[in-house]
């Protein structure tokens, strides 16, 4: 019994040290699975560059659709703020109005017209909102502040041509000239865009 056990353990020594071993061949492991790697690079995203991108995103975004009550609800509206932003909203779209009215140089009785819609509007969020929370907000003080410079504005504007009958524009003492008359228009201009920035990227 003894030799049996030397003699098994003789030749396990000599199997080790002669570098026996597996004598088989090895399966293509790189051929059985390149399947994947070409399945991989089929669904690669396409490189675009950053000028391709912005086109095609330019391509693609619409603009927001302000005068559809349903997307303001749906879309825009967010928890808490939702009515205060349902309002400006509406602010909005009467602003972009004054704004094409400014450029265009608009007739007096249709400036007026939209001024007067505007104070109505922000009256209404400054009462509906001075004790709450959005009183805070950048937008709501513009508003306000626009509100008052556009009937200034619009109070100058008709003071004027009540006065060109009686005074020409050269009369010592009329501030009411067309200069005055206009930087004061593009100022509100230049407020109304101001504004509408503010507004537009309200959160």
């Amino acid at each position: 019994m003894k030799k049996i056990l030397i003699s098994a353990l003789l030749i396990c020594i000599v199997l080790t040290t002669t570098g026996a071993g597996y004598m088989g061949t090895l399966p293509d492991v790189e051929a059985e699975f390149s399947y994947l790697r070409k399945e991989k690079t089929e669904k690669a995203m396409p490189v675009y560059s950053i000028e391709e991108l912005d086109k095609q995103n330019e391509n693609e975004l619409k603009n927001i659709p302000r005068e559809n009550e349903q997307y303001v609800d749906i879309i825009i509206k967010k928890d808490k703020t939702s009515a205060y932003i349902k309002d400006v909203n509406s602010v909005i779209l009467i602003l972009e109005k004054l704004r094409k009215c400014l450029n265009t140089d608009g007739d007096i009785q249709k400036f007026n017209a939209i001024v007067s819609n505007l104070i109505d509007n922000v009256y209404y969020i400054q009462e509906e909102y001075k004790d709450k929370p959005e009183s805070n907000y950048l937008s709501y003080s513009r508003l306000i502040t626009l509100s008052h410079e556009a009937r200034e504005t619009a109070n100058f504007r008709m003071q004027g041509n009540l006065s060109e009958n009686y005074l020409p524009y050269t009369s010592k003492g009329n501030i009411h000239t067309k200069e005055n008359l206009d930087a004061k228009m593009q100022t509100l201009l230049n407020n109304v865009n101001e504004t509408l920035f503010v507004l537009k990227n309200l959160e």
